[in-house]
């Protein structure tokens, strides 16, 4: 199983994707399962020959810790305070932050944080808040960002991302 690659970056670094459509459902009754590469995001199908359970998500985070600013998107008229927090976990579709801060399920987000010290912090213009934990954990959905900003988070997953994602 070590030699599943992703078709269109070649990636190694690919996960059993969530199973919801009917097509999904009725070839997984013949091993036959969808995946997602964690770099490009790519989804296809590959013949697995056993049985696996259906996966809660398709992109797996990495634990992280990054500093991250945060405020409301920006809309007329409205005030530009930030809030501070620590990004715990990234992917390439979202991320959870700790906070103080109070968000709201459902706002939008206008992110930026720092992962080293000698690059430009990356900047995430839109995150759809997701869920909001108890202990001031906050997740968040990207829903708009430059390709330049997606291609260095791919560079960040690719580093702290372990090779292959598949369980037996």
């Amino acid at each position: 199983m070590s030699d599943l690659r992703c078709p269109t970056c070649g990636a190694s670094k690919i996960r059993l994707a969530h199973r919801k459509s009917f097509p999904d459902i009725l070839l997984g009754g013949f091993t036959i399962y969808p995946f997602h590469c964690q770099l490009c995001a790519d989804r296809f199908r590959i013949f697995l020959g056993r049985r696996t359970p259906n996966p809660r998500r398709s992109f797996d985070r990495v634990e992280v810790s990054f500093p991250v600013w945060f405020r409301p998107t920006r809309t007329p008229g409205s005030p530009r305070a930030g809030q501070q927090g620590v990004i715990d976990n990234l992917s390439i579709r979202g991320c959870r932050i700790r906070t103080a801060a109070p968000v709201i399920i459902g706002s939008s987000l206008e992110l930026e944080f720092e992962y080293s010290n000698d690059s430009p912090p990356i900047t995430i213009e839109e995150a759809v808040v997701r869920s909001s934990g108890g202990k001031g954990t906050v997740g968040l959905r990207f829903t708009r960002l430059h390709r330049g900003e997606e291609r260095r988070i791919r560079r960040i997953i690719d580093v702290w991302l372990p090779e292959l994602l598949l369980t037996a």
